[in-house]
């Protein structure tokens, strides 16, 4: 049976309440800042388990949800797809949106970075998008005429560092906004 035996620190024998060699494929692991002995007990005592092995185990499998952003458009009055980017006047209104299934219904804070040479980011600007019943709205404007890319890299590193149990994976968004001679 697996057991998770608390420890202090030095010798690990005298704190076991059994021979340690009852105690077989031991590995000592931290829970929650404190040392605990994995052990899988093969002795004839009754020795509880100080934690809940399965809790533990379970802990350590929990893989990362990875919701997949697909079906993403941008529409305004004038955006146009050309190749892969879209093209909008700068201070032009536009919403983006793209099928989220599986996203929890709330708020998501989206970078969106003004680039250099299609990849190097010299400024971001941020932007608070909806989701709602699997689909994710954005709207916003660019003041700023240049390059912008929305990317999963960067939208994973700020849902890594809140806590977010998912990750986003998507196609890199590129936009071009640039200043219309109409106006």
């Amino acid at each position: 049976m697996q057991l998770l035996i608390k420890i202090n620190s030095g010798l690990i024998a005298p704190q076991l309440l059994d021979d340690i060699s009852t105690f077989e494929n031991q590995s000592v692991v931290i829970i929650e800042n404190e040392s605990y002995l994995l052990s899988n007990y093969v002795g004839t005592k009754t020795i509880p388990s100080d934690y809940d092995v399965n809790k533990y185990i379970n802990s350590q499998n929990t893989e990362l949800l990875s919701i997949a952003l697909t079906n993403t458009t941008v529409t305004s009055p004038s955006a146009q797809l050309i190749g892969n980017i879209w093209w909008l006047p700068k201070d032009e209104p536009f919403t983006i949106t793209a099928n989220a299934e599986g996203l929890p219904d709330g708020g998501l804070m989206v970078m969106v970075e003004r680039v250099i040479n299609a990849t190097q980011p010299v400024d971001d600007i941020r932007f608070v998008a909806n989701i709602q019943n699997g689909q994710i709205t954005m709207q916003g404007k660019f003041e700023q005429s240049g390059n912008y890319i929305i990317t999963a890299e960067r939208l994973n590193a700020g849902l890594e560092r809140i806590g977010a149990p998912f990750r986003l994976a998507f196609d890199t968004l590129e936009l071009d906004a640039y200043v219309d001679p109409a106006n």
